[in-house]
């Protein structure tokens, strides 16, 4: 009986050493805290890029000839002014040409004289044939009065010969008179016909020496317009700078053999200044919403890297490029390189302002995400603003009294999205960006719909409803104090109004220390 009892007690004992030792072994946790201070200062939100310096305006001269490069004139980083003659082709076939088509043009102008004096010729003897003519029928019908009046006569010799007055002599006379008459008359006819034919084929030959003439005077001109031409490619022999600037390239040498508007008759590259020149920047196209004409630019070169210059930005093309499914847009940003410090082709690491508020109220980003006593029921992250909430935005769309109009056209953009965030997926951006996009597109969407009153109190609306969070210790304990922020960039955030000023110390990280109490061994 002694012995059960004995076993129990040492079972009984072990049981609650163990659990002393369980309970004196729990882990004993103490919360510090790491602080910030709220600053005031300047925030800039930036783009980074990359980009090349090119000049602000360059010429490409190729050749318009075909020939053999005999002579140059200028060659690398020389300057040059418009009008100076660069290169020179060989002259002498051009010349040749030249010389071949005046002898033809010289020609033809002494044929077509020769048409004009066998024009002048045949019109002359069609003037004289009608000149013929005319006297022909003239003289006809004067004889045609005179074979009436013997007409006359005979018909009264006639009568007095019938009439015995006469002796048959007298009448034979006057009838053989008539006669005659009529046969000249008939010469007469003869001869005026055959004018009429003379006339016609003198019409003929003027026409056919007419067309003659059109003819030798198209010869002409075209021989005047292929003149002109060969007069054009000898002027082209010489390679004239069409502005002001110096040689950033030269491709050809002499003996290179050219051929007209081909790919390697590249002969010069002139850019036109090196005191003002322009970076190339391609932009994200996540990032080109951001891009405004007149954002100013900083930018280092790899050849110069502690030294910041200075841009802005003067063009924004939107033709997109499109290099392995990303796309990018081609910004121009001008700057001032007056010691032409800066060359052609040098890259330029570019950091663009999108946006800058001087003296502000900040603080550090850290400080926004600290998180204490917080609720066991997860937030929405879709509730916040920027991310694409549709609850949020009846709320907003509520708030801007919009008519049942503008909200059916708002409504109908929701069953887009998915097509929206598919195409975003495709470009394998990450969700951050693809989160920017889908709420971009929301919101310009909403935009287009509004009116200018709307639109100012929508922009109001978004910045109320930016709102953060961050501690204080207040009374020795942790105190939330509520924000409404503005501009994030940099890693600090402006905070537009809240219960804090400069100076104030806030919790930037939640330290948690853990510790174990050992127990007493009892054996």
């Amino acid at each position: 009986m002694k012995k059960v009892f004995l076993i129990t007690l040492i079972i009984f004992v072990l049981i609650g050493g163990y659990y002393f030792y369980i309970r004196s072994n729990e882990e004993i946790s103490t919360t510090s805290y790491e602080f910030i201070k709220i600053e005031k200062g300047n925030i800039k939100k930036i783009v980074s890029a990359t980009g090349k310096i090119i000049p602000t305006s360059s010429q490409i001269l190729s050749s318009e000839i075909s020939g053999k490069i005999v002579d140059i004139k200028k060659d690398f980083n020389q300057i040059v002014k418009k009008g100076d003659v660069l290169a020179i082709f060989d002259q002498n076939p051009f010349i040749l040409k030249v010389k071949e088509m005046e002898t033809s043009v010289e020609i033809t102008k002494s044929k077509l004289k020769q048409k004009l004096a066998s024009f002048d010729k045949a019109d002359s003897e069609l003037n004289n044939a009608i000149s013929n003519k005319n006297g022909s029928e003239a003289e006809f019908n004067d004889f045609k009065l005179f074979i009436k009046k013997l007409e006359q006569n005979l018909v009264n010799q006639e009568i007095l010969y019938k009439n015995k007055f006469i002796s048959t002599n007298e009448y034979e006379d006057a009838k053989l008179e008539y006669d005659r008459a009529l046969y000249q008359l008939s010469i007469f006819e003869s001869d005026i016909l055959s004018l009429d034919a003379i006339i016609e084929s003198r019409k003929a030959q003027i026409k056919i020496i007419e067309a003659e003439i059109e003819e030798v005077k198209t010869q002409i001109k075209q021989n005047q317009l292929t003149l002109e031409s060969e007069k054009l490619d000898l002027s082209k022999t010489k390679i004239i700078s069409p502005i002001n600037g110096f040689i950033l390239d030269r491709h050809i040498n002499v003996g290179d053999v050219l051929g007209a508007y081909q790919k390697d008759s590249i002969m010069f590259t002139i850019a036109e200044s090196l005191s003002s020149m322009n970076i190339e920047i391609f932009i994200d196209e996540a990032d080109i919403g951001n891009i405004k004409p007149g954002q100013l630019v900083e930018f280092s070169t790899d050849a110069f890297p502690n030294r910041k210059l200075n841009a802005k930005i003067t063009q924004i093309r939107y033709s997109p490029v499109d290099d392995q499914n990303v796309i990018t847009y081609e910004v121009l940003a001008l700057f001032d390189n007056p010691d032409n410090l800066l060359l052609p082709g040098m890259t330029a690491n570019v950091d663009i302002i999108v946006e800058e508020k001087n003296d502000v109220l900040k603080v550090k980003n850290s400080a926004l995400s600290v998180k204490l006593n917080q609720p066991s029921k997860k937030e929405n992250k879709n509730n916040r603003w920027g991310s694409g909430g549709q609850s949020q935005m009846r709320e907003i769309m509520d708030q801007l009294n919009m008519s049942k109009e503008q909200q059916n056209k708002m409504r109908s953009v929701y069953p887009k999205l998915g097509k929206v965030r598919e195409s975003l997926l495709a470009k394998n951006i990450s969700q951050e960006k693809i989160a920017k996009e889908m709420a971009l597109y929301i919101e310009n969407a909403l935009i287009e719909l509004l009116t200018d009153e709307q639109t100012s109190k929508y922009y109001s609306l978004k910045q109320s409803l930016n709102v953060k969070k961050l501690y204080k210790i207040i009374d020795g304990n942790p105190k939330k104090i509520e924000l409404i922020t503005g501009l994030n960039a940099s890693g600090f955030t402006e905070i537009i109004k809240g219960d804090v000023k400069m100076g104030d110390e806030v919790i930037s990280k939640v330290l948690i220390t853990k510790s174990e109490k050992k127990a007493l061994r009892l054996f």
